[in-house]
Formats: structure tokens, sequence, C-alpha cells
């Protein structure tokens, strides 16, 4: 009895320590609102870019057209979807250079677009 009484308390434990974790359930740009992706894509793919504000303006329509069309793909995660989703970002890709100012602008933001969304932290 006291080890099933130990088992118990340890299963406990384990437990609650797992939920203070946060752990599962996706996250990243699924929960965040469009206001809030549009932000994070901005910052992103523009560090170490200074943009006007009309150039701004244009990118925005832009990532708004983007987001809108990746939106309409069912299954992102099949091949021919994510062929979609290339598609989509690479002509997004093109138009937003075409409205950067500079050589050095470009060869930034394609660094910054190649980097995409990877995180740090050993995954």
């Amino acid at each position: 009895m006291k080890k099933f009484l130990g088992v118990a308390a340890l299963l406990v434990t384990m437990a609650g320590a797992a939920s203070a974790q946060g752990g599962g359930g996706g996250g990243g740009m699924a929960n965040m609102t469009p206001e809030q992706r549009m932000e994070m894509t901005m910052t992103r793919l523009f560090a170490g870019i200074t943009l006007t504000d009309a150039v701004k303006s244009k990118v925005s329509v832009l990532l708004k057209t983007q987001m809108d069309s990746a939106a309409t793909i069912t299954d992102r995660r099949s091949p021919e979807g994510m062929a979609k989703n290339q598609a989509f970002t690479k002509t997004r890709n093109d138009a937003i250079k075409a409205l950067l100012g500079s050589d050095a602008d470009r060869a930034k933001f394609d660094s910054n677009s190649a980097a995409g969304g990877r995180r740090g932290g050993g995954r």
C-alpha cells in the first residue's frame, strides 16, 4: 500500500510539473491575430532595413494579399499546398524587392527572408 501511495504521489507531482511547463497545443503564428502576424512578419523581413512610410504601406498590402492567398490553401502540409505557398511567397518577395531602394537593402531582405521563422535553441 505504501508503494502504491508513493507511486501515486510521484505521478501527481510529475503531472503538476508537466502542466507548469505549458506544453503542446501548437503556438507560434497560429495563435496570433492577423495584425500580430503582419507585425511579426514585417519585423522579421525588414530587420536592418529602413523603409519609408510609402514603401511600408505598399509592403503591408503585399503581405496581406499573400496571407489571404495562403489562407485559401486547405492542406498546407501536402506537397501541392507547400508548392502553392512557396509560389505565393516568391511572388510577394519579388514584388517587395522591386520596392526596395538599394542593392544592400535587397541583399538584407534576401538574408532575412532566407532565415524565415527559424528558431534557435536546438530544435
